[in-house]
């Protein structure tokens, strides 16, 4: 059996480096797990309001059938007033993974290009490689905000959007107001959508790193913003994600989107009440799930910023840190993340996995795990670079 040449470009190193992890378990040895950002595999738990919902939805028999396509209508209008728009500019997707899918699909032909981030969420270049799109990247200053410059310049005839990650991950960075209306002016400037990935847009950490959406500095520039509740409401396993669609000229992908929906056929509806539950009623749960990843962030920041070895910018939002490697012991990032593995169990995701185009070695960090993991954790790290 032949399989198709376009499944030779799916990579994802965040899952990639788990089967390594497992072979190196079965030695004994016991394994830190750094590298994957769900929170349920920590001390991290949906919201009880949420998941009671999903309980008695499961035992209403109207949720057992097929949900309307475009998503359950009280979602629908429900995430329609949280981002002020009409509930037809709204559609519910399996996860906001499946809306990626949607919009390059939608918008993308072979041979055209979408700006991502370099970092940025091994998704989009999965996605953009399997529909035949070609490279377009735009890298970030030393604070990872986007270089607005680069991106200006990286527009061209075939380019058919601009990816925005903000909270990003892999690098924590929570965008400038400054950087944000660049990108804005940039995509008025070239008539081209912005899709704003803004999925951690309530894990901000200090005060004066305020999270700002595009969609509320958009001017007339059309943005779609994509969300789930999968990291800010801690349930990346009931797959509920949407896109909403802020903008006078997204006519056409609204009429694509629909025709996306409609051939997918619908997604679980009892899944969509408990987001239904998210976010008509959002409780005060943030608070004391935010302290205590404050709290590791402070930890896995402060116990690696001064190795020689490692630049690392602090964290501003999700759970995330992504680390330079300073040091030519190691032949590439593989060869960093696999070795580190070997020597003290701790495993992490190279940075190449985030971005094809960095040109130096790096890694990434989520700071999830209880407190002890991190601190047992980040010393062996620490102890590995220094020898």
């Amino acid at each position: 059996m032949e399989i198709a040449d376009r499944i030779s470009h799916l990579h994802y190193a965040i899952r990639d480096v788990i089967l390594k992890a497992k072979e190196v378990e079965k030695t004994g040895k016991q394994i830190y797990y750094l590298n994957i950002g769900d929170p349920n595999k920590y001390d991290f738990q949906p919201p009880e309001h949420i998941t009671n919902t999903i309980k008695n939805a499961l035992d209403n028999p109207k949720f057992s059938g097929y949900a309307p396509s475009f998503g359950d209508e009280d979602l629908r209008q429900a995430v329609g007033r949280r981002e002020n728009i009409d509930k037809e500019n709204v559609f519910i997707t399996n996860g906001l993974s499946e809306g990626i899918s949607f919009l390059f699909n939608a918008l993308v032909n072979p041979g055209d290009n979408v700006l991502l981030p370099s970092p940025g969420y091994p998704l989009y270049n999965s996605i953009s490689k399997v529909i035949g799109a070609e490279d377009n990247y735009y890298s970030c200053d030393k604070d990872w905000n986007p270089d607005t410059e680069v991106m200006r310049k990286k527009v061209n005839k075939k380019t058919k959007a601009i990816v925005v990650i903000n909270p990003n991950n892999p690098t924590g960075a929570v965008y400038s107001r400054k950087a944000l209306e660049e990108i804005v002016n940039i995509a008025g400037e070239f008539d081209i959508p912005i899709i704003a990935d803004e999925v951690y847009d309530k894990i901000v950490y200090d005060k004066e790193d305020k999270f700002i959406s595009l969609a509320d500095i958009s001017k007339d520039v059309n943005v779609i913003r994509g969300y789930s509740i999968s990291k800010v409401y801690f349930y990346p396993g009931a797959r509920i994600g949407y896109l909403a669609l802020h903008g006078e000229g997204l006519n056409p992908l609204k009429t694509a989107l629909q025709k996306l929906c409609n051939a997918r056929l619908c997604i679980n509806w009892e899944m969509q009440r408990g987001a239904l539950a998210a976010f008509t009623n959002p409780g005060v749960y943030m608070k004391y799930n935010m302290e205590k990843l404050d709290k590791r962030r402070d930890l896995l920041y402060n116990t690696l910023k001064d190795v020689p070895e490692l630049d690392l910018v602090k964290p501003k939002g999700a759970f995330y840190a992504f680390a330079k490697i300073n040091s030519g012991k190691w032949k590439d990032d593989w060869d960093f993340v696999y070795s580190l593995l070997e020597k003290t169990g701790v495993l992490v995701v190279p940075g190449s996995g985030f971005s094809p185009v960095l040109k130096e070695k790096y890694f990434r960090m989520v700071f999830l795990p209880q407190e002890r993991i991190i601190q047992e954790a980040t010393e062996k790290i620490r102890q590995f670079i220094s020898e």
